[in-house]
């Protein structure tokens, strides 16, 4: 959650926090034996298709098959109508498995052996654009994220409002170098007035920043998608974050996802207060969730007795793309609601929108199901390096 300096206390930063922690508390709590069934599945070989419906492994299965095969998400043919079968075939030839689903998708997923360099690679891009907040010249700290050139996300209850926005700023590079000596931090204030959008039921407030977007190319942006098949319960997912408000770190891939819920992701992961609008990635480096609380889960003693909570990107989304903005506002939340289908790795070159989108269903049979999978596809909106 976001760390507020106790000689600053502000009432209004603890009401927000104390409440975002209640309501994901209480969520935890009902979700206690769905998540128990999970991790049940989860213990024994091919669990991760037992643990989830087959509609969400058709279209993980999907989306896999395009990164890895194809080499990323972003080239789809909006009118091509995705062969599943034809996906799984593409991912067996990668693996030594020859078997059932379960274990060709095990083979894929969580198998640190089948991650190469690129992993690597596109995490050091999507780390660059994360940034330590200062709020209100340092009454307290959370963290955020680039997700365009001139937009960083973080919670709600981080910037609870415009006027907090306006005193408050964030810092890139508090970090440091590969020969662990501190790096210089860039500081950049928002500009709230250009635009501030926030939702306290989903947590989230989008930001400009008082920059050009030179002054910030070579930090990136981590470009959002709301299209499905990003992640599924089993697979381990990458926290980047500023705990406590010190220096940039990683709580890297041993974090589980755990259970789905219609607006948030639960998982387990090594957060600290501070971490408060971290993005939560996939092993592809795709931003599945934003992370804005963790709660004590007494059933889970494995983690400590914690579990974490972030909103779904998905219906960030849905949010955004449901208000009405003027001109000067449409230009600036367009790379993030005018793409549903996207490539969505780290990017340190400018977006290039394409609206063009098409909609196609396909029935195919994963193990025992029949799946009807409804694909929205997008042309490329992100020319990217990664």
């Amino acid at each position: 959650m976001t760390i507020i300096s106790r000689s600053l206390v502000d009432p209004d930063f603890d009401d927000e926090r104390e409440s975002q922690e209640s309501a994901a508390r209480q969520r935890v709590n009902e979700r206690t034996m769905p998540r128990g069934t999970n991790e049940v599945a989860l213990s024994v070989d091919g669990g991760v298709v037992a643990a989830n419906t087959a509609d969400r492994i058709a279209r993980r299965i999907d989306r896999l098959a395009r990164y890895y095969v194809d080499g990323d998400t972003a080239r789809v043919d909006p009118q091509r109508r995705p062969d599943l079968r034809a996906a799984m075939g593409r991912l067996r030839d990668l693996t030594d498995e020859s078997g059932d689903v379960g274990r060709i998708v095990e083979a894929i997923i969580n198998t640190c052996d089948f991650i190469g360099v690129r992993y690597l690679d596109a995490g050091v891009l999507a780390a660059r654009s994360v940034g330590r907040v200062v709020i209100s010249g340092g009454r307290g700290f959370g963290t955020g994220f680039l997700v365009t050139p001139q937009l960083m996300l973080t919670n709600h209850h981080v910037l609870p409002s415009i006027d907090v926005a306006r005193q408050s700023a964030v810092e890139f590079d508090y970090q440091d170098d590969v020969n662990g000596r501190p790096l210089t931090p860039q500081r950049f204030d928002f500009d709230a007035d250009r635009l501030y959008l926030a939702d306290r039921d989903l947590d989230f407030a989008l930001v400009a920043l008082r920059a050009t977007p030179q002054q910030v190319h070579r930090f990136g942006f981590n470009p959002l998608t709301d299209m499905q098949g990003t992640v599924v319960i089993g697979e381990f997912v990458t926290i980047v974050q500023h705990p406590r408000g010190d220096k940039k770190a990683i709580a890297l891939r041993e974090n589980r996802l755990v259970d789905v819920l219609d607006r948030y992701l639960h998982y387990a992961a090594d957060t600290e207060r501070g971490s408060s609008g971290s993005p939560v990635f996939n092993d592809q480096w795709e931003v599945v969730a934003l992370h804005h609380a963790s709660v004590r889960a007494p059933d889970r003693p494995d983690t400590g007795g914690v579990l974490n909570e972030g909103v779904r990107i998905s219906q960030i989304i849905g949010w955004l793309r449901a208000q009405h903005y003027s001109t000067a506002q449409q230009d600036l939340v367009a790379p993030i609601i005018g793409q549903s289908a996207s490539n969505t790795g780290s990017v340190p070159a400018d977006p290039v929108r394409n609206t063009e989108a098409a909609s196609s269903a396909v029935t195919t049979m994963i193990g025992p199901f029949r799946v009807t999978v409804t694909i929205d596809g997008s042309a490329p909106p992100i020319q990217k390096d990664r």
